[in-house]
């Protein structure tokens, strides 16, 4: 069992089966799902990969203690974990499905969603388009390719599609912060076989290759995150705990305009 600290709260996990325990009585989760590799078929870079069974990732939503519950519906945020496992397919890393966000009611952009990875590491593909619903290959106008190591955090900006990919060698925890009003959009991914960045295993770490279904008026950029009081981010420090100081200071999850450039300023090029 590996306890997990910068989660903030008494989760561990098992590394026999790769899932998430809380030896409290007082923690748990709405709901829980395992994606096997079956469902990432069309999102992967080899069209020949047929495995079927492999686990791919687990999806815990809105984990809470009873105590603190009231702290995030007061400001309709949620608190949510993803666990990828460990492997590839073929040499492709194992990755999320990845998604856009739908815009905020009655604005013309969409939520940010805050993320910490807890353990391994992580390379989360941010990609701004030149419209997510068009019919045809997507114009990607920006690539970030942010490599987030334990204790690190990124917001990603509102109208940018991500995914999540392990680029460690072992199990890749994280968790994330989001708007309980935010809705998410798959389908043009998956017309797109995927993100607009593949990122392959090495023996020296990894490689990134773009997706031949979209076309480009950018290069990828490999960006690590920085600490940003702003947003209440600070490494090494779980932001479940920081949340529950002053969960008023993460309204931009919500409401995100007035602090978008920080998004991006807290980002440098590695």
């Amino acid at each position: 069992m590996k306890d997990l600290t910068l989660f903030g709260m008494p989760i561990a996990l098992d590394e026999e089966t790769g899932k998430l325990v809380s030896s409290s009585s007082d923690i748990r989760w709405e709901d829980y799902s395992r994606k096997y590799s079956d469902k990432m078929e069309g999102l992967l870079a080899d069209p020949d990969y047929k495995k079927t069974d492999d686990p791919y990732y687990d999806f815990y939503k809105a984990i809470v203690s009873d105590k603190t519950r009231t702290a995030f519906s007061d400001v309709a945020l949620r608190y949510d974990s993803t666990v990828i496992l460990p492997g590839y397919a073929g040499k492709e890393c194992k990755k999320t499905a990845g998604h856009f966000h739908l815009p905020i009611p009655g604005e013309t952009f969409s939520f940010p969603e805050l993320y910490q990875v807890i353990s391994g590491t992580a390379l989360f593909v941010m990609q701004r388009v030149d419209d997510y619903k068009k019919e045809g290959p997507m114009t990607v106008n920006d690539l970030l390719l942010a490599e987030v190591h334990a204790g690190e955090t990124v917001v990603i900006p509102p109208d940018y599609g991500h995914c999540t990919v392990n680029i460690g060698e072992g199990t890749l925890v994280f968790i994330n912060l989001v708007s309980v009003n935010s809705m998410n959009y798959y389908d043009s991914v998956k017309q797109s076989h995927g993100m607009s960045a593949y990122v392959y295993h090495t023996e020296t770490g990894y490689q990134i290759e773009k997706n031949p279904n979209y076309t480009f008026a950018c290069e990828p950029k490999i960006v690590v995150p920085t600490d940003s009081p702003k947003l209440g981010i600070y490494k090494d420090v779980p932001v479940y705990t920081e949340f529950l100081k002053n969960p008023d200071l993460y309204q931009y999850l919500n409401a995100p305009k007035e602090l978008e450039n920080e998004f991006f300023a807290m980002l440098k090029e590695k």
